[in-house]
């Protein structure tokens, strides 16, 4: 009996832990553990971990996450030691002190200690409720199941990612950052012991509500340490004596720009960006000084982008020259403002004239008034220079031969490579736009431009800019070649230049860059971008509510600080230079035509090109024309009599030339007029009418007497030119001279025909409002 009985105490003793386990299974099937998560602050890092910019949550609280490398040992040790010493022990709840707790609240009557766990604490500040009984038996069952659920590395986290601070602080970094401004791993013993001492009474015992109550807590549980041995006598004494300041401390609030913008795509309530702390604070310092200047021409603003060529990470980034600046709108992001970029798309357009074969750089072209079929843009500074290179042109930034080499390429074509280099308004307007992008007829971004430099930098591959931390691989599309984009670089890299500005110092210790500005219509915005091997830095200047300024050019008021920017984040001495591929040569052409030589071209250059694609017909500047023996006269073959004639060589000039030199009375060497008795009437090179346009419509203001002008081009050798309206003779004329006419309501066809019998039309409405 006695053994029965002993053998039956011995399974009820073994079995109870078994069936409190499993009833403790049964119970969190039934009850299972709510969600632990708890919405954290969305925290901005820098390139090296450093927090940048912190959110306020959706319940506006300061609840920063620490994550677990940021728990240091001390801070370990010491929350440990004095809230639960067996920590480690226990399954959640520890028994012993329970019954502890209990005995002695019971012997005194009133509660006298407490036997809440690290994980009973936890389940407390994950469902706040009143204390009592049951809510404390729900406590202990919910730290048994945050036990099962977690280890205690996760479990001791989630605690100190919780701890109330007073006010809004929530955590132990938050209440690093704001009470001590330094993350947890910098802390000192007493700001550590301090930091656990705090959520006993956070509103009473934080840092400015009552420091000398403070003080005498953190010193007596320095103590307790001492005495258990926690900590060496030198390292308490240390803390101890260790003032401390009650000042509270600003969360980081740095690049508000890009921590706005990237907030959305928190991983884990982190962003890990790729700014570069030292170079960001460098162009934050050049910006904030150099938009002084601005603002007394009334500039307002400015925004600066710094990317890493071979990662294409953005190492700096400015939006505006102050993010709290109400009056100049300082919140809007100028980084990814939408603007019009001016000039400064033009190195995209001679890269694939380049690539398709239209020119080199030693090519002659010509600057001089062209209607483009209505559309007759002017130069910057409104005067033409007849010949110029295509690098000239680009350098000096001339618009109308870019708008003629866009015409040759094809719009359509150019915005088409404009969408793959990441453009994206203009991606989803290519069919509205026409020539009138290359002259910033379009919407783009600092971004994109400076992506768009970017390409260069790398050999003609384009890749999207990046802001956050990844290892995935860099997507690369290849816009143009990399022979193009030397040929770009080496003229963009030429400091002879009229945006440069005027008696700019810095420019003699400025690192080898490669640069371009760009100023758009109304003066509403200043741009200026420029790259080498290492870096691309985009500059804007302007006023975000888009109002013009008489003074703003990219030259005068963006090269300056990207010039500064380049002489702050590298060194000259680090210096190196882009090399020709190999798919780049060089030959000699003429330079007159910028062609490949022929027997009569004295003057010759060396010049890049593309073998196989860039044009290699022969110079042509000269041409053979027979005339008579006072060479006043030429002949065709049709013509040419028996004796009596020679072979002389002119120059070639295109007929939009000739009429522009005829204009400006510039004196050049004329084709004499053709045998005015030659039976033959040529078809080829006919008048072209620049003064109207082919199939529009022209208002005229009623009443008004308004004219209409007739002009054109011809070839040389040209001498008079006849008009008719509505083929009836109107007037006779020298090319290139300007004639009037006071139209009538209704359709009219304009005729020019020239000397040689060559013949041209146009059709137009003329209507009265």
């Amino acid at each position: 009996m006695i053994a029965g009985l002993l053998q039956l105490r011995i399974v009820l003793l073994l079995s109870t832990p078994l069936l409190l386990f499993a009833g403790f299974l049964i119970l969190n099937l039934i009850f299972p553990l709510p969600p632990v998560q708890r919405t954290h602050s969305v925290t901005v890092t820098d390139a090296n971990g450093k927090l940048l910019h912190a959110f306020l949550t959706a319940d506006h609280k300061w609840r920063i996450q620490a994550q677990s490398g940021e728990i240091t040992p001390d801070l370990q040790k010491t929350i440990i030691f004095k809230e639960d010493k067996y920590f480690y022990y226990h399954p959640g709840v520890n028994p012993v002190a329970i019954a502890r707790a209990a005995f002695n609240n019971l012997r005194k009557g009133r509660r006298t200690s407490g036997a809440s766990t690290i994980n009973m604490q936890l389940a407390r500040l994950l469902e706040p409720a009143p204390r009592t009984i049951p809510n404390k038996i729900k406590e202990m069952f919910r730290a048994m199941q945050l036990e099962w659920h977690f280890s205690k590395a996760e479990i001791l986290q989630m605690y100190f990612n919780l701890l109330p601070y007073g006010g809004n602080i929530e955590g132990v970094k938050s209440a690093s950052l704001i009470y001590f401004g330094e993350e947890p791993e910098a802390l000192s013993l007493a700001q550590v012991v301090m930091l656990t001492v705090i959520p006993n009474n956070p509103n009473q015992l934080r840092p400015g509500a009552n420091p000398t109550l403070l003080t005498e807590w953190r010193n007596h549980w320095l103590k307790e340490m001492k005495g258990k041995g926690l900590f060496s006598d030198e390292e308490i004494e240390d803390a101890i004596s260790e003032p401390f300041s009650v000042n509270r401390y600003e969360i980081p609030r740095e690049t508000p720009h890009l921590a706005y913008r990237l907030r959305k795509n928190a991983v884990n309530h982190e962003v890990s960006t790729c700014i570069q702390p030292v170079m960001q604070h460098k162009v934050e310092t050049l910006a904030a000084n150099y938009v002084r200047r601005l603002r007394s021409f009334q500039i307002g603003n400015l925004a600066v982008l710094v990317v890493n060529n071979r990662t294409m990470e953005a190492e700096a980034y400015v939006g505006s020259a102050g993010f709290h600046e109400d009056f100049w709108l300082g919140q809007v992001d100028g980084v990814t403002a939408l603007r019009s970029p001016g000039s400064a798309l033009k190195p995209l357009l001679y890269a694939l004239a380049f690539d398709r074969g239209l020119v080199t750089p030693k090519m002659v072209i010509t600057d001089v008034p062209v209607n483009f079929s209505g559309y007759r843009p002017e130069n910057y500074d409104e005067t033409y220079r007849g010949k110029v290179t295509v690098e000239q042109a680009l350098a000096l930034s001339l618009n109308v031969p870019a708008v003629e080499l866009l015409e040759q390429l094809g719009s359509s074509d150019f915005t088409k490579s404009l969408s793959a280099a990441g453009f994206k308004w203009i991606g989803r307007n290519q069919k509205k736009l026409g020539l009138s992008v290359i002259l910033g007829g379009c919407g783009t971004t600092l971004e994109e431009l400076t992506a768009l430099y970017a390409s260069f930098a790398n050999g003609g591959n384009y890749s999207p800019v990046r802001y956050i931390r990844t290892t995935d691989t860099l997507t690369v599309d290849s816009v143009f070649s990399a022979g193009a984009a030397y040929m770009i670089t080496n003229i963009l890299t030429q400091l002879k230049r009229p945006d440069l500005p005027n008696q700019y110092q810095m420019a003699a210790n400025l690192p080898n860059i490669a640069w371009k500005t760009g100023t758009s219509y109304g003066r509403r915005d200043g741009w200026a971008i420029g790259y080498n091997r290492n870096y691309t830095v985009g500059v804007w200047t302007g006023n975000f509510p888009g109002n013009g300024v008489a003074e703003l050019n990219g030259a005068e008021f963006a090269v300056p600080l990207l010039f500064n920017v380049f002489n702050a984040i590298q060194d000259v001495s680090a210096d190196k230079w882009f090399a020709p591929p190999a798919e780049l040569d060089f030959r000699i052409v003429c330079s007159e035509s910028g062609l490949p030589a022929d027997t009569f071209c004295h003057n010759r250059v060396m010049d890049y090109f593309l073998p196989g694609i860039s044009p290699s017909q022969k110079c042509n500047h000269l041409q053979k024309h027979f005339v008579n023996q006072n060479e006043t006269m030429s002949y065709c073959r049709n013509c040419m009599p028996e004796a009596g004639y020679k072979e002389v060589l002119f120059p070639y000039y295109p007929p939009a030339l000739i009429s522009w030199y005829n204009e400006m009375q510039i004196p050049y060497k004329a084709v004499p007029g053709h045998n005015p008795d030659c039976p033959a009437v040529k078809s080829a090179n006919a008048p072209f009418i620049t003064s109207l346009t082919d199939g529009a419509e022209y208002l005229l203001i009623k009443g008004r007497k308004q004219q209409l002008m007739l002009s054109c081009n011809t070839e040389n050798g040209v001498s008079k030119v006849y008009w008719y309206l509505n083929d009836k003779f109107y007037k006779a004329a020298k090319p290139g001279e300007k004639l009037f006419f006071i139209p009538e309501p209704g359709q009219y066809k304009i005729s020019c025909t020239d000397d040689s019998g060559r013949n041209s039309n146009i059709w137009i409405r003329v209507s009265f409002i």
